[in-house]
């Protein structure tokens, strides 16, 4: 279903390569950006192949912990399913990877639905992609990937799609890879299904969008919805997303080192989507992010209780509005902030009938009462029956 809308490194070393005696696969439409990421295949493979067919027997074949290489960058016309458990797709020769052939009806590129499948140093184009260059899903009945490794990997995002998106099964790790995207629904989004992604990883990654996000208002381009223990470290947002970091309902999370610019609402927003009133942001830490050029506000805090924000600079956006908490949080704590904090924070977190105050320390200045435009979308999207939380 089509669903709504930095120059090249030197390569360290060809030798898990030598296996194929074909020649390097020609440069792919990502240029420069993908080599960097591409630039060496060091997990020797099992069995190389070199188009679509070649792909789809050897999937079949696959044994569990099979890797399977590819040599040069070919088109595709169906989604790619890796069912087998622990089978890795990665390089044969710098540079390989896949794209969605025009008109071929190619919805998700890649869909992980096993465990411990690896996806790492590939050319993946889903500029011709209904959906998204890749999917994994866990609803413990048709999709069982868990403990599934996106990385190192160089992505154009589908046009009004997603860059990545995973549905349920614990663990899942995304790092290192650097994500192109034009008018993106959204960008990186994981979230629970019938299983969880408690213990989940978005780290190191680049994404980027140079024309405005076209999806929910709640969305952004990194999303992790429900989860416990997640680590969202490291990362590198720029563009106009709607928000360039979207966390809503974590709980004991690290949030942290992140350098994102230019979101058009908020370069972090909680709980942004308004139909989990009931699911919070709770006890996560937040610290050593930067946070600028946002259109509305740094940070817009929303159902949140008892979380620590510790040394961001959230300097340089819209009004000098460094943070603000709605009147749905309270027991969260502040230090060392230069920037104007809104605290509308009158919540009874632990139930006690009594509000718990946020305490903030070291702010330029604490305002109260200032209320800012809310953040209201109530259309749903679907994806292979999943609705995009």
């Amino acid at each position: 279903m089509k669903r709504l809308a930095l120059h090249a490194v030197v390569l360290l070393t060809l030798s898990a390569c030598t296996e194929s005696t074909r020649p390097a696969a020609p440069p792919s439409p990502q240029g420069d950006v993908a080599l960097s990421v591409t630039a060496a295949c060091p997990t020797p493979a099992n069995v190389v192949v070199h188009d679509e067919a070649g792909l789809l027997t050897a999937l079949d074949a696959a044994y569990p912990g099979e890797v399977i290489g590819l040599d040069g960058f070919f088109g595709i016309t169906a989604d790619v399913t890796i069912a087998t458990p622990g089978v890795t797709l990665t390089c044969a020769t710098p540079g390989s990877g896949l794209f969605a052939i025009a008109g071929s009806g190619v919805q998700d590129m890649l869909i992980a639905s096993a465990s411990h499948v690896v996806v790492d140093r590939l050319v993946l184009d889903g500029t011709q992609a209904g959906d998204s260059p890749y999917f994994a899903a866990n609803d413990l009945a048709s999709y069982f990937a868990e403990n599934i490794r996106f990385t190192n990997n160089s992505v154009t995002c589908s046009p009004g799609g997603e860059c990545i998106f995973v549905a349920g099964g614990i663990g899942p790790v995304v790092s290192d890879n650097h994500f192109q995207a034009t008018a993106p629904f959204s960008g990186i989004h994981l979230q629970a299904d019938a299983e969880g992604i408690d213990g989940a990883r978005v780290e190191r990654n680049t994404i980027v969008t140079t024309t405005p996000f076209v999806g929910f208002d709640f969305l952004a381009a990194i999303r992790v919805f429900n989860a416990r223990n997640v680590v969202l470290a490291d990362n590198t947002v720029a563009g106009p997303w709607a928000n360039s970091l979207g966390p809503q309902g974590l709980s004991m999370s690290v949030i942290t080192g992140n350098r994102v610019k230019g979101a058009t609402l908020y370069g972090m927003q909680f709980s942004g989507n308004p139909n989990f009133p009931a699911l919070l942001m709770l006890n996560n830490t937040l610290r050593s992010n930067v946070v600028t050029s946002a259109g509305t506000g740094g940070v817009f805090a929303k159902l949140a209780c008892g979380n620590a924000f510790v040394g961001n600079s959230l300097q340089g956006n819209a009004g000098n509005i460094g943070l603000l908490f709605d009147a749905t949080t309270g027991a969260n704590t502040v230090v060392g902030n230069g920037t104007i904090v809104i605290d509308n924070g009158a919540f009874d977190c632990n139930g006690d009938g009594v509000n718990d105050p946020n305490i903030i320390t070291g702010a330029g200045a604490v305002t109260h009462g200032v209320t800012l435009g809310e953040v209201v979308s109530g259309a749903i999207r679907r994806v292979h029956g999943i609705t995009l939380q």
